[in-house]
């Protein structure tokens, strides 16, 4: 039971820090949060329910598929609740996160109805662990993310177009002066944002039913999760991810799952006492 729960624990959890890693991206474009990055989860969901079950395509297909699809909402997001607020103040752009997260969630049910969905596993089975038998879903849940989140890092650490993409976030201002499409860019990282998230959602898929309210409470135990890595730091949301992850399974499994949630948030109100700046974050020196 114990190895169930650890891989249960890092699948959750390493799905959680693609949540937590797209919300991290924006905030260092365009330094706003984005309250409506569980929303992506839930459309890759959906997406993942019409891609394999509706149209029939392979798993694989379907994947490649659901990624250019959120990526082109995440494109479409980034011109409906940021560009258009681009110079008004940060609160206005939260407001309109806010908002938007309501009207996908309010799309959805129109589009797919108010009942949950379930969706088949990518793959089917079970593997054996010593005695411990492991859904292949968790498994296949942890490869695919871990992938796809070290090409996200390497492509914004290791290439060109990473290097504009962290001038643009630093300063826009200056970047725009040494002539980065400054649109393009902070466009480029919504993309990204709501590709990773939305992988996360046909990931997660298969292993709870998919509804238009799931992406509420990921999206806040991502947010918990950026606080708890330090806020910006795209390696802290990984592990941030990985420790909500760990706290939420073990917590469901020993404890209560009725009160997982509120232990979740429990821990993160004693990282804030403990460590206020988070894991990767840096204390900030206030002057009198």
């Amino acid at each position: 039971m114990v190895w169930q729960l650890i891989i249960a624990s890092l699948a959750m959890g390493i799905v959680y820090g693609m949540v937590a890693m797209g919300m991290v991206l924006i905030w260092r474009a365009v330094g706003v949060v984005n309250f409506a990055q569980g929303e992506f989860l839930m459309l890759g969901a959906f997406a993942a329910y019409t891609l394999t079950l509706q149209l029939g395509l392979p798993q694989g297909a379907a994947l490649a598929t659901c990624a250019l699809l959120m990526g082109l909402v995440g494109v479409v997001y980034h011109f409906i609740t940021y560009w258009p607020l681009r110079k008004s103040w940060d609160i206005t752009v939260i407001i309109s996160t806010i908002g938007a997260s309501i009207a996908l969630k309010e799309v959805a049910t129109l589009v797919w109805g108010p009942a949950p969905l379930a969706v088949d596993p990518i793959v089917h089975g079970i593997a054996k662990l010593g005695e411990a038998a492991i859904e292949w879903q968790f498994i296949v849940t942890i490869g695919v993310a871990a992938l796809l989140m070290a090409a996200i890092f390497i492509l914004l650490e290791r290439t060109y177009l990473g290097h504009i993409l962290q001038a643009t976030a630093q300063d826009q201002y200056a970047a725009a002066m040494i002539g980065i499409p400054v649109v393009l860019a902070t466009g480029l990282t919504f993309a990204i944002s709501a590709l990773i998230t939305g992988v996360g959602g046909m990931l997660l898929a298969p292993l709870f039913f998919v509804t238009t309210t799931m992406g509420g409470i990921t999206g806040l135990k991502a947010f918990a999760a950026v606080i708890i890595g330090g806020f910006g730091s795209v390696q802290g949301a990984i592990i941030g991810g990985l420790l909500i992850g760990f706290v939420d399974t073990f917590a469901g499994a020993y404890i209560s799952t009725t009160y997982r949630d509120a232990i979740v948030f429990l821990c993160l109100i004693l990282a804030l006492v403990v460590r206020p700046q988070g894991i990767f974050g840096e204390k900030i020196a206030e002057k009198v």
